[in-house]
C-alpha cells in the first residue's frame, strides 16, 4: 500500500519545495541542500528545479531516501497527484525520471512501485562499476593535481567527522562526492555520466539504511575511511594501470563489505 508520511505531504501542500520538519529533517534538510538548491552535484543530478515536474521529482525522490516512501510501496498516481495539487501527467513525468534513476519501477498492469534493492541488483550494479570506475580512476591520474588530491584528502577528513556523530546524509555526502571528482577527473563526459547512474542507486538505498547503524557496533567505519585514502595514495603516487588495478581490488572489498552488512540489515535476496 502506497504510505507517505503525512509531513511530508503537509509541507509539499504548505510549502512548495521548503523543507518538511520532524524526525527525518536531518536528512532532509541535507537533500534540499544539496539536490534540490544547489549546483553541487550529489546523490543525483536534481539540480535546483523551477518547473512542478523538477519539485515534484526532487521531493519524491526526498521521500525515498528519507524513508517516507519505503521500497515495495505501491504509488497511486491519482492520489498522489491529487495529494500534490498536480496534473497526473506532471506527476508520471516525475516518475519517469525517478524510473530512468532505478529508483521507481512501472509494473505493466500493476502499477509504480518504489524499487526494493535486492542482493542481486546490487552485484549487477557493482558489475558494472566494477568494470567503470578503475578505468575512470586510471584516466584521472593524467589530470589530478595537488589540489585535486587536497579536496579528496578534506572529503575524507568530513566523512570521519560525520560518521562519529552519525550524521550519515553528511558521510554520503562526502563519499559521493569524493566519487564523483574521480569521475569528472577522468575527462570522459559519457564515462562519468554511466558512473552517475549506475552508482546512484547503491547510495541512496545505502542512505536509506544507514540509520539503522545508530544501534549496531559491528559496521566499522573507519576501514572504509583508510580504503578511502589508499585510493588517494594510488592516484597521488602510483603508474595509471596500478592505479586501475588498486582501484578495483579496494571496490571489490566494498562490494563484499555492503553484501556482508545487507545479511544483518537485510537487503532482499533474489
Amino acid at each position: 500500500m502506497f504510505i507517505v508520511a503525512s509531513g511530508f505531504l503537509a509541507s509539499l501542500n504548505r510549502q512548495g519545495i521548503k523543507n518538511p520538519t520532524g524526525e527525518l529533517g536531518g536528512v532532509t534538510r541535507w537533500l534540499d541542500k544539496h539536490l534540490a538548491f544547489s549546483d553541487y552535484r550529489v546523490m543525483v543530478e536534481l539540480r535546483e528545479r523551477k518547473t512542478v515536474r523538477g519539485q515534484v521529482t526532487a521531493r519524491l525522490f526526498q521521500a525515498i531516501v528519507a524513508g517516507e516512501l519505503r521500497p515495495g510501496d505501491r504509488i497511486i498516481e491519482t492520489r498522489l497527484a491529487s495529494q500534490l495539487g498536480v496534473g497526473q501527467s506532471t506527476l508520471r513525468e516525475a516518475l519517469q525520471d525517478l524510473e530512468y534513476r532505478e529508483l521507481v519501477k512501472k509494473e505493466a498492469n500493476r502499477g509504480t512501485y518504489v524499487t526494493v534493492l535486492t542482493s542481486k541488483a546490487v552485484k549487477d550494479m557493482y558489475a558494472v562499476r566494477l568494470e567503470l570506475e578503475p578505468m575512470a580512476a586510471e584516466l584521472a591520474k593524467k589530470h589530478i593535481t595537488n589540489k585535486h588530491l587536497a579536496q579528496l584528502r578534506e572529503m575524507v577528513t568530513k566523512m570521519e567527522e560525520a560518521g562519529r556523530t552519525h550524521d550519515f546524509p553528511e558521510l554520503l555526502a562526502n563519499d559521493f562526492a569524493f566519487h564523483q571528482l574521480i569521475w569528472k577527473l577522468s575527462d570522459n563526459a559519457a564515462l562519468e555520466r554511466a558512473l552517475s547512474l549506475s552508482c546512484m542507486p547503491l547510495f541512496a538505498f545505502y542512505l536509506m539504511r544507514l540509520p539503522q547503524f545508530r544501534s549496531d557496533d559491528s559496521y566499522d567505519f573507519s576501514k572504509d575511511h583508510d580504503e578511502h585514502r589508499r585510493l588517494i595514495d594510488l592516484l597521488a603516487s602510483a603508474e595509471p594501470k596500478v592505479v586501475r588495478k588498486g582501484f578495483r581490488e579496494i571496490l571489490e572489498k566494498f562490494m563484499e563489505d555492503q553484501l556482508l552488512h545487507g545479511r544483518t540489515h537485510p537487503l532482499r535476496s533474489k
